[in-house]
């Protein structure tokens, strides 16, 4: 997503826990201090941080995936080095932490850092300044850290894989963001969101957009956005028919149906589209249902 419309994505969220995330940052967008945000993955962690930076004074915010780049080249990466450190090192590098001076610089899954990488992170932020390659002289790093964890980075610090000291460090504020299904309010606009993006049009009755907001997609807004991307690949409209079609092949579709107020008809026709569309066989679907070939013929002619 464009970070320029990421303001606009969260000005639509509604529900409580979104409303309470916003709070909190407004709190504290203007505190010159370090800032956790954490949550399932595809929550939407960046998303907020950027919400942040849009409401806040910072000219620049630099975001840096911790798992990006292998273990022995993110030093001279961030860092920089001085011409001759390393093979290869023929000039002076300055490293892309210079980039975020005066600004926000965020470390997106910090808590996938090594054990050795988190000691000299939790050194530079005590100290604000670092050591590039091959260099004598300190750096200054004027930037206000933000950074970005899984759901269980907590779980990280009691079995000793992230260091006790730098996770209270870099999380005297913490703000956790809620999967999807604890904020179910969110969802459609989200849907309507991606499907502006995608110029999609969407035709959906009230009970199919019950159904979605009972979904408990567990990949999160990345699910929602590759459910409305697939979508729009297909054609320009989504229906009712597209939405069961998208979902039922989810196991987690069954309990959705059950928790969306269906009949018994309803729940029945869409369990037999599930089946044809897992095993492309009337005759099996039959044998599963245990019912008749024209029994189940007489059933998906009244659909």
């Amino acid at each position: 997503m464009q970070n320029g419309t990421i303001f606009t994505q969260i000005k639509n969220l509604s529900d409580k826990k979104s409303l309470a995330i916003k709070k909190t940052i407004h709190q504290v967008v203007d505190l010159n201090t370090n800032l956790l945000i954490y949550g399932e993955t595809g929550v939407g962690k960046d998303f907020w941080i950027h919400y942040l930076f849009e409401i806040s004074h910072y000219p620049t915010i630099l975001n840096l995936n911790c798992g990006d780049v292998p273990e022995n080249l993110l030093e001279s990466e961030w860092f920089g080095y001085k011409k001759g450190a390393f093979t290869g090192a023929v000039s002076d590098y300055e490293g892309k932490w210079k980039k975020a001076e005066g600004g926000i610089l965020f470390l997106n899954q910090v808590d996938l850092l090594s054990l050795n990488l988190q000691s000299k992170l939790l050194r530079i932020i005590e100290r604000k300044k670092y050591y590039p390659l091959g260099s004598g002289k300190e750096t200054d790093i004027d930037a206000r850290f933000i950074f970005s964890a899984d759901d269980d980075i907590e779980q990280k610090v009691r079995d000793g894989t992230f260091r006790a000291d730098l996770y209270y460090r870099i999380s005297p504020y913490r703000i956790w963001v809620p999967p999807l299904r604890e904020r179910k309010n969110d969802i459609l606009p989200l849907v309507m969101y991606f499907a502006r993006q995608k110029q999609l049009k969407v035709f959906i009755s009230d009970k199919t957009k019950q159904v979605l907001c009972n979904y408990p997609w567990t990949g999160n807004i990345r699910e929602i956005e590759n459910f409305i991307t697939t979508a729009s690949v297909r054609k320009d409209r989504l229906t009712d028919d597209d939405v069961y079609g998208l979902l039922k092949s989810s196991e987690d579709f069954f309990e959705t149906a059950k928790t969306s107020d269906m009949s018994m008809e309803e729940l029945e026709a869409r369990y037999i589209d599930y089946l044809l569309q897992k095993y492309k066989n009337k005759v099996k679907v039959a044998k599963i249902l245990k019912i008749s070939r024209k029994s189940l013929y007489n059933k998906l002619s009244r659909k």
